[in-house]
């Protein structure tokens, strides 16, 4: 779409009345002055006098003509859009936003993709009747308002923050659809869609990837996965970090060649903050979102195991070598429901008057209590797996012995291995004011103690009471976490929306960075990083073809009928400057 297709039949007629007037007054022959002389030899002579006529000379009224329509013509247009645009188009008009990331890459002029986009769109609702604005993260978040005060200050208050293309809104009911974009990502739109793009090269150095491995045992190392990736026309030198808590673990000064990527291994030690970051810096580097990654290593973090027991003595020996565990034993009377030292309580034989708020184990509970209520003793049970759990996950359960299980009724307990006469050895209750693995058997018996699975079963009860699976680090955008979820907070502490569904929680992690979950009294961290190498190459855009002239430059240039001004003015004064000169008439 082209300037010119925007100007209405009035416009038109009066480009056709101004260009028909310019020709008429430029052909006006004007009465010559009389004036008496005393003779007209001197002018008889220097008529009958042949003077050649040069090529110029020949041409130089159709130029002056020329030059005089096109100034006429120009201004018309100039006019007819000032008068155009000050009446509004009849309809509804959607206003679709791009809310990729590469949005807020800078352009040359020091004007971000993002504003141009919403200087643009301003100014197409200010020529439409009623208008709707919609974002591809956020779907409809205006409309339909014939309000433009209202328009634009909700252009002002939304910010690019998908990681990717989001999802396309549907509006029904609109005549004309307009789409402000950079085409960092390709989209099927239909053929009705207006694409304005925004889109201008500028150089980038981004993260393209970052992760940890953690170390397998206490004497050897994990390890630190760093890629940068330099997308700009020449080679740039880097500045590239990457701290772990507080200490500095790798500082380099790297010069990465013109459309490189430089891979780094650091390796990282057992012990430490679990939290690492890394961020690169580079003088031509147009978007500042993919200059920064973070990983967390889980395993880093020590899990605080209080056992509550009257013979601890079982579980010291039983996970006192675990080196993923602080353990500390008290006796009940000793028992603390708000210890801050805890991040998972055992409970043996014994149970607290009331639930506790922390994650919990529970084995072999009294037979009344808040958990339920139990039954009578089951000898050589034959038990089976109802459900695949994380609890038991490499459990196999030909190697535990069962010699004996204990019936239990409970309303708020699911069992994940019972007897087939229903006996629960392993049950579970994940909601969002308590956590807790139920075994309805002694482990301190010999049997279950020289068996391979009980440590396994053990370690996935505590691993799932205090680190909760969650999704897997990935961009910004939407996330699925449990039911049982109660708070995340973002990287700036602010705490964000949860949006509860039947069985699970969705939360939008609009930015990067390490994000704080809680899950029924357990904690967990979720990371989110840009990564992405589509996003960070702003040499690239999907919208030129699609959008036509429009998307080559109508939005980096200017609007046209500014341009049409400067062409009139410069013309104006070529011709007044040849005319001065007798170059032209």
């Amino acid at each position: 779409m082209s300037g010119w297709a925007l100007l209405s039949w009035q416009s038109a007629v009066l480009v056709a009345v101004s260009a028909a007037a310019a020709v008429w007054l430029f052909r006006l022959r004007l009465r010559p002055p009389h004036v008496a002389v005393a003779s007209l030899v001197l002018w008889r002579r220097l008529e009958s006098r042949p003077v050649p006529l040069s090529w110029w000379d020949r041409i130089r009224r159709a130029v002056s003509l020329a030059v005089t329509v096109l100034l006429a013509v120009v201004l018309a247009a100039v006019v007819g859009r000032a008068m155009s645009s000050g009446k509004r188009s009849a309809g509804r008009v959607l206003l679709v936003m791009d809310s990729s990331l590469s949005m807020q890459a800078r352009t040359p002029d020091g004007r971000t993709r993002w504003s141009r986009a919403v200087a643009e769109a301003k100014r197409e609702a200010a020529a439409s009747n009623e208008v709707l604005v919609a974002t591809t993260a956020d779907g409809l978040i205006e409309g339909p308002t014939s309000d433009l005060a209202l328009v634009e200050t909700t252009l002002d208050k939304v910010a690019p923050h998908a990681a990717d293309r989001g999802n396309w809104p549907r509006v029904s009911g609109v005549t004309s659809v307009h789409f402000f974009t950079d085409g960092a990502f390709e989209r099927d739109l239909d053929a009705s869609v207006i694409v304005h793009s925004v889109h201008a090269d500028a150089p980038n150095l981004a993260i393209t990837a970052f992760g940890a491995r953690p170390a397998t045992s206490a004497s050897a190392s994990g390890e630190a996965y760093l890629e940068v990736s330099n997308y700009s026309g020449v080679a740039q030198p880097s500045h590239v970090t990457v701290t772990r808590g507080t200490a500095l673990i790798f500082d380099r000064q790297l010069s990465i060649g013109a459309g490189e990527a430089l891979r780094q291994i650091i390796p990282i030690a057992a012990t430490g903050s679990p939290r690492l970051r890394a961020h690169v810096s580079a003088r031509a580097n147009a978007l500042d979102v993919d200059d920064e990654a973070v990983a967390w290593v889980e395993a880093a973090r020590a899990v605080r195991l209080v056992v509550v027991s009257a013979r601890p003595d079982v579980y010291t020996a039983l996970l006192g070598r675990d080196p993923s565990l602080t353990l500390r034993t008290l006796p009940p009377a000793a028992y603390d429901s708000e210890d801050a030292a805890a991040d998972v309580f055992l409970f043996d034989r014994w149970l607290p008057s009331t639930a506790p708020s922390k994650p919990s184990l529970c084995v072999l509970p009294p037979t009344t209590g808040w958990l339920g209520t139990a039954g009578e003793m089951e000898r050589a049970p034959e038990w089976q797996i109802r459900q695949d759990h994380d609890v038991l996950a490499g459990v196999d359960v030909q190697t535990i012995d069962v010699r004996e299980v204990r019936a239990y009724d409970s309303a708020s307990l699911f069992t994940l291995a019972a007897s087939l006469r229903g006996a629960p050895f392993v049950a579970v209750r994940d909601r969002p004011d308590s956590r807790l693995v139920m075994l309805g058997v002694p482990i301190d018996g010999a049997t279950l103690r020289s068996a391979v699975a009980l440590p396994v079963l053990v370690g996935n009860a505590v691993e799932w009471l205090s680190r909760p699976r969650l999704a897997e680090p990935g961009p910004p955008g939407p996330r699925v976490l449990p039911s049982s979820t109660t708070q995340v907070t973002a990287p700036d502490g602010s705490h964000v929306r949860l949006i509860k569904t039947t069985d699970s929680v969705v939360v939008r992690l609009d930015r990067p960075g390490l994000y704080l979950v809680e899950v029924g009294g357990a904690q967990s961290v979720l990371t989110v990083n840009v990564n992405n190498p589509a996003l960070s190459d702003l040499s690239r855009t999907t919208s030129r073809d699609r959008a036509g002239a429009l998307a080559a430059g109508s939005i980096v240039g200017g609007a046209w009928w500014t341009s049409a001004v400067i062409v009139a003015l410069v013309l104006a004064t070529i011709e007044w400057w040849t005319w001065q000169r007798r170059l032209t008439v």
